[in-house]
């Protein structure tokens, strides 16, 4: 059987480093249980993170022969690392604070398990706090999260009514449960693996109330969806990249498919040592197979998403940073020193997204919010003795596009040639980019159109309304040519980026601005200039709760207009406001003109992203300006 891959996910303040260190003590992986507050939690070993009392970066530990557990972030600056650790889970933890019950962000994390198709147990902690009842917490869990949550308590799972809630989840089961027939475990486990089941648990953390329970229900009804088979092809995911105390960088991986050896080469690179982390301490080991997660040195190029053979996963990314931070350099460093410094940063943590402008020389990147900005730049004095300071956030808009269109790119100087054909049609909000080739391998050989691909996906292209990111956008390559003799596969790059730039110069664009999700709660007295206020930013709001004096808005607004909200919300309530702000996708921004002016994106006169072609007259290259590159194109429609 193949090792289980579990992790918890929780609100921050739930108390998922108590639950991590209660489940190693039960397991027998630790022999005394760490504290928060003592800063001597097993899997917070970094510096920060014990400074800070929060799980910032992802670990792993192996809880005992069958279980591995990774540690994953709670606080919302972090989500990124913790979204990239939910795509290698085959099962997840939910932990629930039994005082505060199902909050906004608890909806989203529960969302997003559902759209990673990940089997849930879910375990209500601080069940020892006064004024917690047990059937209440169960009703309000079937009302916000799913009527298909079951109590799996020991005394509840030996009754006939446990059966009876375990069929009600399942239209075969309640068949069977009908005609006199219990639901098996075989049927139990396979409701568990199809979601059609939540089990739920109760109990308390800190006084290893439940913890028992919560291992045995685990083992027992969870399993992995990988089996050891020795015909199976090699597959694996990269869904994480760090360095160690000694700055060895360090490859995360899923193993898929197969068997992964020492020595083995991944893509075009020689593994040189295998892995099992457990906290900061790890095994050597010579080999790893299917199901389990390890880590590897030797791997120079890997990245955060990486795939290689037999691997059907993709990591989920979609939580976003809504700011852009302009990096104020030391005066000790250059800036491109300290640009191969944020580079190295951006393999750790890839929502960073750092950009360098060569015309301004300005480094940027997107930071996810105050606590973030504290964690990079104390990196960067931890490991560089680096004292960096960054500008005030700007806004981090995107652009997509109105209607569908085809973009052309020829580059044809003496001596090289391509032409490649590149249709842009818009998605859906929040569908990102799409990359996809049908051409017939008659039109355009196999490997063209995958070189095509490649550069389709390997370039952050730009609007040409702001300079801004383009999202929300299906590339497909409609037409392609080559020369036998002439075609290198640089040409082929620069026919695809002027493709897509001709395409996006055709085209109407839409500007795109970051809108926050929130959640304020105030004193009733309050109330009404906090709605009065959210309609003023352009937001939208609704009343979603009222008790003991303090009222609960929900709704949805621009972050240019609120993200300065905070210390103007603390003011006025004198401290007793408080909001919690989530980035919820992007929507046509507000005021596009106002922002395309003040920006003064100049899309003609930007050399690094052009949108015209080069065209071979007499033995001399020309270039065709992007108005006309449709009447020189070789392939006609």
């Amino acid at each position: 059987m193949s090792r289980l891959i579990t992790g918890i996910i929780a609100h921050v303040d739930a108390g998922k480093t108590t639950l991590s260190e209660a489940l190693l003590y039960e397991c027998g992986a630790i022999r005394q249980i760490g504290r928060v507050d003592s800063k001597n939690a097993f899997l917070d070993n970094n510096a920060i993170e014990r400074e800070r009392g929060i799980t910032i970066f992802s670990k792993q530990a192996v809880l005992n022969d069958k279980i591995t557990l990774i540690d994953t972030p709670g606080h919302v600056d972090f989500s990124a690392e913790m979204e990239r650790t939910l795509s290698v889970l085959d099962c997840a933890i939910f932990l629930i604070n039994a005082c505060d019950g199902v909050q906004s962000h608890t909806k989203t994390l529960w969302a997003l398990l559902g759209k990673l198709n990940i089997p849930t147990l879910i375990f209500v902690n601080k069940m020892d706090m006064p004024d917690t009842d047990k059937e209440r917490i169960l009703e309000c869990l079937r009302q916000s999260l799913s009527q298909n949550v079951v109590d799996f308590s020991p005394e509840f799972r030996t009754s006939e009514s446990f059966f009876d809630a375990v069929a009600g989840c399942d239209d075969g089961l309640a068949e069977k449960f009908l005609e006199g027939t219990n639901p098996t475990d075989s049927d139990i486990k396979k409701a568990i693996r199809d979601r059609n089941v939540f089990p739920c648990l109760f109990g308390s953390a800190l006084k290893l109330e439940g913890i028992a329970e919560l291992k045995g229900v685990l083992e027992h009804y969870f399993e992995s969806p990988f089996t050891v088979q020795g015909t199976t092809g090699f597959g694996c995911i990269a869904y994480k990249v760090s360095r160690d105390k000694q700055g060895t960088r360090l490859t995360h991986l899923k193993i898929t498919g197969g068997v992964l050896k020492v020595k083995d080469f991944i893509g075009d690179e020689k593994v040189n040592e295998i892995r099992i982390y457990s906290g900061e301490k790890y095994e050597s080991v010579k080999e790893v197979s299917v199901g389990e997660v390890c880590t590897v040195t030797g791997l120079k190029l890997s990245k955060a998403g990486a795939t290689y053979g037999a691997c059907h996963i993709q990591l989920s990314q979609t939580v976003e940073g809504a700011l852009v931070y302009s990096v104020i350099i030391p005066p000790e460093i250059d800036e491109q020193a300290m640009l191969g410094i944020l580079r190295t940063l951006e393999e750790e943590i890839p929502e960073l997204n750092v950009s360098y402008n060569r015309e301004t020389h300005e480094i940027s990147l997107v930071l996810m919010g105050e606590v973030q900005t504290e964690v990079v730049r104390g990196l960067l004095k931890e490991r560089y003795n680096l004292d960096v300071n960054f500008g005030e956030g700007k806004i981090s808009y995107k652009e997509t596009i109105a209607a569908a269109v085809v973009g052309v790119g020829h580059y044809e100087p003496l001596k090289h040639y391509a032409e490649a054909h590149v249709q842009l049609t818009p998605l859906r909000r929040g569908e990102g980019l799409r990359y996809v080739s049908e051409l017939s391998v008659d039109v355009l050989d196999e490997n063209w159109q995958r070189l095509i691909l490649t550069h389709l996906q390997e370039k952050q292209h730009l609007g040409v309304l702001t300079g801004s990111p383009v999202t929300d956008i299906e590339f497909r390559v409609v037409a392609g040519r080559a020369h036998l003799k002439h075609t290198e596969g640089g040409d082929f790059r620069e026919a695809t980026y002027r493709a897509v730039r001709h395409g996006l110069m055709k085209v109407k664009s839409v500007l795109l601005e970051p809108v926050y999700r929130f959640e304020i709660t105030v004193p009733d007295t309050n109330i009404g200039r906090v709605m009065s206020d959210v309609e003023r930013m352009q937001g939208s709001c609704a009343i979603s709760d009222s008790q003991s004096g303090l009222t609960t808005v929900s709704g949805r607004c621009s972050v240019a207009t609120m993200k300065n909200y905070v210390t103007e919300l603390r003011s006025f309530t004198k401290g007793q406001g408080t909001i919690s702000l989530l980035l919820d996708g992007y929507e046509p921004c507000h005021n596009q003109e106002e922002v395309i002016s003040q920006i003064g994106y100049n899309a003609e006169a930007d050399s690094a992203n052009p949108a015209s072609s080069v065209f071979c007259s007499h033995g001399a290259g020309y270039v065709v300006d992007w108005k006309e590159v449709d009447a020189h194109k070789h392939i006609k429609d």
